[in-house]
């Protein structure tokens, strides 16, 4: 429909990211070569968390090229979401229920394990963490201290629910970053860490710690098969540098390699399914994009958001299963660059609006100011 009713935002988008959706376009066209030769499927999750995600990216930034106020209305969107999933996850966890979508959570196979770990309206626990985690250093930018200190409580209950280990200690660095980094009088400052730290306290007094707390003393083998799936991949790369077996077939290889779990890591999972090479450039493209429109955002909290959409999705299989992750990230990803552009056209208006400097008079010449004593008799 964007195309249709205006082809032309969409052609602006492609023109002042050209470099950054050819090599989208490149890796694309790779996952689709290998996926259909190797006669292994994989086509919907290709759409999934590639396909989809960067076309919605380009939405996004065709959108933000007729105006602005995109990203305040996705920070709102995004943190109202999260909120209402956490409050869902809330809900499951009181009743032991999962509420919404029994017949196809029970598809999962890890949803038969009763592990106590509740998701809201999401896929698996883990995307839970992550949305919560990308979120968090959204709030920085909310204008009321109540506000804030809410959905930071919220988001500590949801994380606590899901039971992750990083996302814990990645809310930790957001709400470290909100007490930091918000204009406030010190007052109100210190007044938030007070209510902050009651609430935290009575979240540790609560049930809702036990299951972090099992995880913490036993992960049930967790990290070794990380460690296991990362030595693995190290020893057979070179087999997959240039060309992978298609997507969804570092599952397969991780069964043979006698691995219980998959590679739990996105970049690893997808050099297998498309290439070292090609996995280099998917996610190395959102390393760039980071890179070079992170620091001149001119919305708190969003950079830190962007290192969380990076970094949080390299810890599970995330972008290489079935879930929200793919449609978050580049979300985050998109907000990144509409402020970047924003602050840019900003500066830009402002320099314009400076007038030149009148140049300093030099000697001789016949408008410069009289100096005192100089007239002749």
């Amino acid at each position: 429909m964007r195309m249709l009713h205006d082809p032309e935002s969409i052609r602006m988008a492609v023109a002042r990211h050209f470099v950054l959706f050819l090599v989208l376009f490149v890796v694309m066209l790779a996952a689709f070569l290998t996926s259909v030769t190797s006669g292994r499927g994989g086509m919907v999750l290709l759409i999934d968390q590639i396909v989809v995600p960067v076309l919605y990216f380009l939405l996004l930034l065709s959108h933000a090229a007729r105006g602005q106020g995109l990203v305040v209305m996705l920070r709102t969107l995004m943190l109202s979401l999260v909120a209402l999933v956490c409050g869902v996850a809330v809900l499951q966890w009181i009743t032991g229920s999962v509420i919404f979508f029994q017949s196809g959570f029970s598809t999962q196979y890890w949803f038969a394990r009763d592990s106590g770990r509740w998701m809201g309206t999401l896929d698996q626990p883990l995307a839970l963490s992550l949305v919560i985690c990308v979120a968090a250093p959204l709030v920085i930018g909310i204008g009321r201290p109540w506000l804030q200190a809410a959905l930071l409580g919220l988001m500590s209950v949801g994380m606590l629910i899901s039971q992750s280990r990083v996302g814990l200690a990645s809310l930790a660095v957001s709400i470290f970053a909100v007490l930091i980094f918000t204009r406030r009088p010190v007052w109100v400052k210190s007044a938030m860490l007070v209510v902050m730290a009651g609430g935290g306290a009575a979240i540790m007094a609560s049930p809702l710690i036990a299951g972090v707390a099992a995880r913490l003393s036993n992960d049930t083998g967790s990290t070794e098969a990380r460690g296991l799936a990362l030595e693995y991949y190290l020893s057979r790369w070179a087999d997959y540098a240039l060309a992978g077996d298609g997507i969804g077939s570092s599952y397969r290889v991780a069964a043979q390699a006698g691995l219980e779990t998959s590679l739990e890591n996105p970049t690893l999972m997808y050099g297998i399914d498309i290439g070292v090479v090609f996995a280099g450039l998917y996610f190395g493209s959102m390393l760039v994009l980071l890179a070079r429109y992170g620091r001149r955002t001119g919305y708190p909290g969003l950079m830190l958001a962007g290192i969380m959409a990076l970094a949080i999705p390299q810890t599970y299989s995330s972008l290489a299963t079935r879930s929200a992750a793919g449609i978050v990230v580049w979300t985050v990803f998109a907000m990144v660059v509409i402020a970047a552009d924003e602050a840019r056209e900003r500066s830009n208006l402002e320099r314009a609006r400076v007038p030149a400097a009148d140049p300093a008079p030099m000697a001789g010449d016949l408008y410069a100011p009289e100096l005192p004593g100089s007239r002749l008799p």
